[in-house]
């Protein structure tokens, strides 16, 4: 039986995933790798600008790669991939991994921008603990935990849709 020709680019990483989720894929891993050693470096050697600016940087990257991803799949669709089949419909167990990665991928989408916001309004300039210390250091844990449940439950997703 020969390959099926989906719509949209094919990906990279040899499973029916498109370009575009190839490349979130890898993009969450490097997320969350550098969001771990922004973290790091902001916390045990004090760090203050190098983390703002990884962060503003992490922040706009993921973005655009959003922004791309969710144009990929507004317009190429990812269920037939899911399925394995053209006009195929992906399983529920798939769905219900979506439903949850939705959740959190949401909440990180509005959590993140807020955090680095009120980071760039309250911190002097350049970035030292101060009044909005307790407020940062509260909703940017909470933050990072949601993008942390995010990358996880983004790649069980995938594994469930495109790889088994």
């Amino acid at each position: 039986m020969g390959a099926i020709d989906y719509p949209g680019l094919d990906g990279f990483l040899g499973t029916r995933a498109t370009f575009m989720l190839d490349v979130l894929v890898l993009a969450m891993a490097v997320v969350v790798v550098v969001l771990a050693w922004s973290i790091y470096q902001v916390k045990y050697r004090r760090r203050f600008e190098l983390h703002k600016w990884v962060q503003v940087s992490l922040g706009v990257v993921l973005l655009a790669a959003v922004i791309v991803f969710e144009v990929d799949v507004r317009m190429h669709g990812w269920e037939e991939r899911a399925a394995g089949q053209l006009g195929g419909h992906a399983p529920t167990h798939v769905w219900v991994a979506l439903a949850i990665h939705l959740v959190f991928a949401v909440t990180a989408t509005i959590l993140w921008p807020v955090v680095i916001i009120q980071a760039l309004r309250s911190f002097s300039k350049p970035p030292a603990p101060g009044p909005h210390s307790q407020f940062h250091l509260r909703w940017a844990r909470i933050a990072a935990i949601v993008m942390f449940i995010t990358a996880f439950t983004g790649w069980t997703f995938y594994y469930l849709a495109f790889v088994r």
